[in-house]
């Protein structure tokens, strides 16, 4: 993060930016609170982002040790941990890194620890309430990602009645309302022209994100134009990335003692596969695949774990192994398929690019072109 904060080109920096300075506009809201407290305390614009992130990401590792720390290890789940897709792909692509939707891993996982500790659902209908139209407000994209919540919310409700969907209807206005207002009042090009004006005044250029901040859905779809190459490499992807963290979801079903027995019904799988595949309709919308398969997978593993760690899954201690009893070969192959799986790929940052390979190298490797951005880090204005 500090190595890339005062890279012009750093199109994160360019999302976190966007404010109300021009008036009203989608992904703006933190941004703008994060622009008066950087104009109160006379601090960089870009120095107070990279406190707000480095914060963020701080939470969100601990809170991922949290989820992690008590769950009995087997193989599936260290492929699924170390999967190139998950945790590692920001480091491999450094496009990704600091982006907004950490704000939607860490409001799911505290979601989910917060239910769990005081088992009170409307507490976490409260919770949900208040966080996801933040979020909304920060990145429409999020949108995409409420079906893990809605789930939540649904799964952990002993008796589901009429009263209750409309318990729930009401408490899903403050974000129903922010996606009203999110497609009601598009940006304008003048009001783009204001707000980048602003950042100007403060040192700080309009990136890419806010340039396009005033473009309809339209622009962006157009941008996206799948081949038949592109989508075979993203069935690998998937394959690939998602294989453990399915299997294990496959080898799983819900605990009846803690799941409302309606759920309990379903094959949990098939219950996890519907909750994925909205978060899918992304890839024909934008063109940042890396990011969407990403949040994807990032967004289905904290749902799998945090229902796991909280015994609302029951995993089945059947776990497919590979049957040689000299252990020495079965020890290599296991190795191989590790670092085959897990350490010999990831996917670039949009669906065009070829396959990243050996990511950590690549990372090492790149450091040093880097670094010393560290000494151009701007603290005061």
């Amino acid at each position: 993060l500090s190595v890339v904060n005062s890279v012009s080109t750093y199109n994160a920096m360019s999302e976190w930016v966007i404010n109300y300075q021009g008036g009203f506009v989608r992904r703006g809201l933190i941004g703008e609170m994060i622009f008066q407290i950087s104009n109160f305390l006379n601090l960089n614009l870009r120095f107070t982002f990279l406190i707000l992130q480095s914060l963020l990401y701080l939470t969100f590792f601990y809170l991922i040790y949290d989820l992690l720390k008590y769950v009995k290890p087997n193989y599936f789940v260290i492929l699924a941990i170390f999967s190139p897709i998950f945790v590692s792909f920001p480091i491999s692509e450094l496009e990704a890194i600091g982006r907004k939707e950490v704000l939607i891993f860490i409001t799911l996982l505290i979601s989910i620890n917060l239910y769990f500790k005081y088992r009170n659902n409307n507490f976490l209908i409260l919770f949900i309430s208040i966080s996801f139209p933040i979020i909304t407000l920060t990145h429409e994209a999020s949108i995409f990602y409420s079906f893990f919540f809605i789930s939540l919310i649904f799964i952990t409700k002993e008796k589901i009645n009429l009263y209750y969907l409309l318990k729930v209807f009401f408490f899903s206005l403050p974000t129903l309302t922010a996606i009203y207002l999110i497609y009601s009042y598009p940006h304008s090009n003048q009001e783009t022209a204001i707000m980048c004006e602003e950042l100007k005044k403060i040192g700080e250029n309009c990136g890419l994100a806010a340039a396009f901040i005033s473009k309809g859905i339209g622009t962006h779809i157009a941008e996206v134009g799948w081949q038949k190459t592109h989508i075979l490499r993203y069935f690998f992807i998937f394959f690939a990335g998602f294989f453990s963290l399915i299997y294990l979801a496959y080898k799983s079903k819900f605990n009846e003692e803690v799941i409302n027995p309606i759920f309990s019904r379903i094959p949990f799988v098939l219950h996890f596969i519907l909750l994925i595949i909205p978060t899918l309709l992304l890839f024909v919308i934008a063109v940042d695949t890396g990011r969407w398969t990403h949040m994807s997978y990032t967004t289905a593993f904290i749902y799998y774990f945090g229902l796991l760690k909280n015994k609302a899954l029951i995993l089945d201690e059947n776990i497919f192994s590979i049957n040689i009893s000299n252990s020495k070969i079965r020890n290599f192959l296991y190795s191989f398929l590790f670092i085959l799986i897990c350490l010999s790929w990831n996917p670039k940052a949009v669906y065009h690019e070829d396959l990243g390979s050996f990511p950590i190298y690549r990372a090492i490797e790149k450091f040093p072109n880097y670094y010393n951005n560290i000494f151009n880090i701007q603290i005061f204005r």
